[in-house]
């Protein structure tokens, strides 16, 4: 298992690690500085595994992005995460680029 951290600057930020149960509550803290930029650009590239658990805190993220106004990008997403969207019927609230 690889652990999950969020790094960048500027608005352009990057998640790498395993984007599962087991690794998204260490984001918590790290995720307040995302709510500082008025536009945001999410890189998944470098994220390994994904789970339901990483699937809910992207929808989360995108929610809680509209109602605090911050036009989130979500980038190179792999194929995983696409599909469990897909299947679970959340592709649609999801800014997929």
């Amino acid at each position: 298992m690889s652990r999950l951290t969020l790094s960048g600057e500027n608005g352009k930020f990057t998640l790498a690690g395993d984007l599962t149960r087991d690794n998204v509550p260490y984001l918590e803290k790290e995720e307040a500085q995302l709510w500082q930029q008025k536009s945001l650009q999410l890189d998944l590239q470098q994220t390994d595994n994904s789970d339901m658990t990483g699937l809910a805190w992207l929808v989360k993220l995108a929610t809680k992005a509209r109602r605090e106004k911050v036009d989130l990008k979500l980038i190179s997403v792999p194929e995983t995460i696409r599909k469990l969207a897909k299947i679970s019927d959340v592709d649609e609230l999801l800014p997929l680029q």
